[in-house]
């Protein structure tokens, strides 16, 4: 059995403790050993939070060490695997005969990032809801089809909550074209500035010259309101200080969520029930 495991173990790097470094660059400790496999497998970019003391495993002969890293979605574990003997190191998931992933099952969950309110620099003219609201959703959105998806979502959920709920918009755009659309959204502010914006996402795949923004704003009464691009560039300026995923993220009451996005999960996060 303990062969079929090792069989079945994929795309992993398999460093021998000794013969992976000069003599005069090799580690002193298991720590430091697996430090340095971690750089030569993912590189030296990485940050190393934290490393815990080998554990057992499902297999005779390897001990399994999780590695915390810190990532753009909080501090996440990763498992290395270490022959009971020290000298030789692995890379990479395990699975048994049947398929599973016993990496995946135990090496945990990511501890979300926390960021708190002041610091992401809430605008009240893009909010609605409640602004003591016990439940307070971010949303780092553009106008791509991911951001639609994550913004329709949480948006029926704070339609059901609206009393309790409040949603806020900060601007995420993925392209120059979708700042040049977004700059519509800061002409206005609060319930309108999210009609605008749905409306947005709506519109046709090519949608967003020069005529179609300038129709746009003339059939939306917006032709003689001021409008204010640097919204657009202070909050991509901060999502690059805080090194924020690529894609679009939804933060609850500061921490980021990263699960299923159903009134169950918010209200764990908030600690407020929602319908």
């Amino acid at each position: 059995m303990i062969l079929r495991i090792l069989m079945a173990a994929v795309f992993c790097l398999v460093l021998n403790a000794g013969a992976a470094f000069p003599e005069q660059e090799k580690p002193s400790d298991m720590n430091a050993a697996i430090t340095m496999i971690m750089e030569a497998s993912m590189g030296k970019g990485i940050k190393i939070i934290r490393i815990e003391k080998a554990e057992e495993t499902h297999i005779k002969g390897l001990k399994q060490v999780r590695i915390w890293l810190e990532t753009r979605y909080g501090e996440t574990p990763v498992l290395s695997y270490v022959s009971d003997d020290g000298r030789f190191f692995l890379a990479g998931s395990i699975f048994d005969a049947e398929g599973n992933n016993l990496t995946k099952k135990d090496v945990g969950m990511t501890k979300p990032r926390f960021i708190s309110e002041s610091d992401m620099e809430l605008n009240e003219d893009y909010r609605i809801g409640p602004k003591d609201a016990k439940a307070k959703v971010v949303l780092w959105v553009g106008l791509d089809a991911y951001s639609k998806l994550v913004f329709d979502t949480f948006y029926e959920l704070y339609r059901k909550n609206s009393e309790t709920m409040a949603l806020y918009l900060k601007f995420y755009p993925r392209s120059e074209k979708d700042i040049d659309k977004m700059i519509l959204l800061t002409c206005e502010k609060s319930e309108r500035a999210m009609e605008l914006f749905r409306m947005l996402l709506d519109v046709p795949s090519g949608w967003g010259s020069k005529e179609d923004i300038d129709a746009f704003k003339e059939k939306q009464g917006l032709k003689d309101k001021e409008c204010n691009k640097d919204l657009i560039r202070k909050d991509l300026e901060l999502s690059i200080k805080f090194l924020l995923p690529q894609e679009p993220r939804a933060f609850v009451n500061g921490t980021i969520f990263l699960e299923e996005p159903t009134a169950e999960n918010v209200s764990r996060i908030s600690g407020i029930e929602l319908k």
